[in-house]
């Protein structure tokens, strides 16, 4: 897996158990997320680090401008974000949520697919 494969300009829904958060991958290094109803509602639009640690699974962190930092584990095969957020009165959570795209990425690849076609016999 590498950089090349993060899902850059797709759009997805994440379903956390306290709410929704809408995410839009701008670059490798920005991301839009939307909370759009209940106490934690609002848009920003941050700067990212990305890691990326097995296939369509990356580390992704930022830190908002109220002072919240976020860590996701965001597994791509699965559909599922393993979320970890330190609110600014110290607050830590741990949330698991549920991904559904709404936009595909600009490229779209999958590291397992083609691992397994390079080891295939070729025909002809």
């Amino acid at each position: 897996m590498t950089m090349k494969d993060f899902p850059v300009g797709q759009e997805m829904e994440v379903s956390y158990p306290p709410f929704k958060v809408y995410l839009t991958i701008q670059s490798a290094t920005e991301l839009t997320f939307a909370i759009r109803e209940g106490k934690f509602a609002r848009t920003e639009t941050v700067e990212i680090q990305v890691v990326p640690i097995g296939d369509s699974l990356f580390a992704v962190s930022w830190k908002e401008s109220n002072g919240a930092m976020v860590v996701n584990v965001q597994d791509y095969d699965r559909g599922v974000f393993q979320s970890f957020v330190t609110l600014t009165s110290g607050e830590f959570w741990r949330m698991t949520g549920s991904m559904v795209i709404t936009r595909p990425a600009n490229n779209v690849s999958d590291d397992r697919k083609r691992s397994m076609n390079d080891t295939l016999p070729s025909r002809g």
